[in-house]
């Protein structure tokens, strides 16, 4: 647990408690006795289990002939003991795919024991990487990734020398680039779909991937620091009237619905997808509205604009766990 909670770290990724099966005490045996009350529980050949089929979720075993109890047993007294001590609102198992029919099991036993908290089980899946290796071989540990991902990250910066030179701390913006490159790859798509590993494409500083977004936000940063002008929240945005910057403000103005949705569907994927068309509209808007060179008026309002794009994608960075780039 000890190495996790490192692993953990690095990725800005914190939890409060960290438990497993093992520790799952009184809970298991009193699920057992709750299921034969309500009279769930039938007996095949010394075995225990839950007769599903009439939902189409088969047979759920419980128990084993030599008394063993099973995965089902243990989520049942987890969920019990859970809810005792927490009082949740909602209990939400991130778990693969692949456990999508132990899931739709645990639920619908748990709605048949009748516990007054069955309807705040929730279960959020995803699907499968494919494809992915690393220097050390084919079976692949995130430690080994977030380390290979830094390293290729720093070959790709020191191909720029003289941008390479300029960084302050290149070891560490190599780090956030290359778990910004992991990280975007995995929120890209919906979660539930399958995709295949590839470090050409995630460490690119160009397209749909997490280095492009940190340089979209760096480009920003360094707009706001050489510009003429300060970022003036009373700026005349009346003057902003071109076709482009209409798209962009009214994509900013998008933020608060993305995000509810997105916490309303569980998918990360949401904010990827919004911050990515947000950066490829800022890209589009660069050669043409200008904000060096341009009268004060015209130049506040224009950077008022850069300013609250750059502050969406940062903060949409930081949600997914993500360190901004600043420069």
């Amino acid at each position: 647990i000890e190495k996790y909670k490192q692993i953990y770290a690095r990725l800005g990724v914190h939890f409060d408690v960290y438990s497993g099966e093992s520790q799952v005490g009184e809970g298991m045996s009193r699920a057992i006795q709750m299921l034969t009350d309500t009279g769930l529980l039938i007996e095949h050949e010394g075995a225990k289990l839950v007769d599903l089929t009439e939902h189409k979720l088969g047979k759920a075993l419980v128990q084993k002939s030599d008394g063993t109890t099973l995965y089902l047993t243990r989520d049942i007294g987890a969920a019990i003991e859970r809810y005792e001590k927490y009082n949740f609102d909602k209990i939400i198992y991130v778990v693969s795919s692949q456990q999508d029919h132990h899931l739709k099991q645990l639920f619908k036993t748990v709605e048949l024991l009748g516990l007054p908290y069955a309807d705040r089980f929730e279960h959020v899946n995803y699907g499968l990487v494919n494809g992915m290796s690393t220097r050390r071989g084919t079976v692949v540990l995130l430690e080994d990734v977030l380390h290979e991902s830094k390293e290729k990250m720093h070959d790709v910066m020191r191909a720029n020398e003289a941008k390479y030179r300029g960084v302050a701390d290149p070891d560490h913006i190599a780090d956030v680039l290359g778990m910004s490159a992991i990280v975007i790859q995995d929120m890209t798509a919906r979660r539930i779909k399958n995709y295949t590993f590839d470090w050409g494409r995630i460490l690119n500083f160009e397209g749909d991937t997490g280095p492009y977004l940190q340089y979209a936000h760096a480009r920003l940063c360094s707009l706001e620091r050489k510009a003429h002008v300060k970022v003036n929240p009373d700026a005349d945005v009346s003057l902003l009237t071109e076709e482009v910057t209409c798209d962009i403000i009214n994509q900013i103005s998008l933020y608060p619905d993305i995000l509810a949705a997105s916490i309303k569907s569980l998918e990360p994927c949401t904010v990827v997808q919004y911050i990515l068309k947000l950066s490829h509209s800022i890209s589009s808007a660069w050669e043409t509205i200008k904000v060096c060179g341009e009268a004060d008026d015209v130049a506040e309002a224009r950077l008022l604009m850069y300013w609250s794009a750059r502050t969406v994608i940062g903060n949409a960075l930081t949600l997914l766990g993500l360190e901004p780039v600043e420069a």
